[in-house]
């Protein structure tokens, strides 16, 4: 009797311990699901956030798109008219110059959802693999755009408009759009001098100094419409991972 009772007590026992371990692999399981969902939660706040960030970029990015375009078209006009043989209108000159040399927006990139993707370690909360490899190559598409918009400054501001000093009159251009109209200050009046455009414009010199500056232009706006297909591409694959 002993022995069965003992044998009994054993298969209890072990009843018992298989009972304990199903217990503890459910609640570790109910564990990881809970886990899982909070991620899950959390991946999409942080879609969300990069599909506004994205969106916003995009938009930023089309706005100075638009604006180098229109200074692009008028460096175009400008060297037809250094190119032409005909009479100058000092006016359609100095209005050229100042769509060159004011038109362009800086681009404003919003960085914040990505900034905290990559640095508080949320990156692998991301599921879709092909976003992810999307999303690791932002550095090198903002780096690259950022390089031909450096280049183009500081052309622009250290040799180009400096080089225009008796070229043009500067004074009689309009001031930048992006002034306030409340600043309270003084009108400046336009420049009394006379300046043969024909003359200080038409020179290989000028030419060449107003083709490279074109030139940037276009640099500043292929690297935009690379970076604008990168932001779209990327947008469509955080969209597709959002879900209603």
């Amino acid at each position: 009797m002993s022995e069965n009772k003992t044998g009994k007590y054993f298969k209890y026992a072990i009843g018992e311990i298989i009972l304990v371990v199903i217990g503890i692999l459910i609640a570790l399981q109910i564990n990881n699901w809970n886990e899982d969902r909070k991620d899950r939660r959390r991946e999409q706040d942080i879609l969300y956030s990069l599909k506004q960030d994205f969106s916003t970029n995009i938009s930023n990015v089309n706005d100075a798109f638009n604006t180098f375009s229109e200074a692009y078209e008028s460096s175009i006009v400008l060297l037809e008219i250094v190119k032409d043989n005909g009479p100058i209108n000092s006016k359609e000159v100095e209005q050229l110059l100042d769509d060159i040399i004011n038109k362009t927006k800086s681009l404003d990139i919003i960085t914040g959802s990505l900034d905290e993707l990559f640095n508080t370690g949320t990156f692998n909360l991301i599921k879709d693999e092909e976003l992810r490899k999307q999303l690791s190559y932002w550095s090198f598409y903002v780096t690259d755009t950022e390089d031909d918009i450096v280049i183009y400054r500081n052309y622009l501001f250290d040799f180009f408009i400096p080089s225009l000093t008796n070229k043009s009159l500067l004074r009689n251009m309009e001031d930048p759009e992006f002034f306030e109209n409340d600043l309270g200050l003084s009108e400046m009046s336009k420049s009394d001098f006379k300046l043969n455009y024909s003359t200080s414009l038409r020179t290989i010199e000028f030419e060449n100094e107003l083709y490279n500056n074109t030139l940037n232009y276009k640099y500043a706006l292929n690297s935009y419409k690379v970076f604008n297909n990168y932001l779209a591409e990327t947008l469509n694959l955080i969209e597709s991972n959002i879900k209603d």
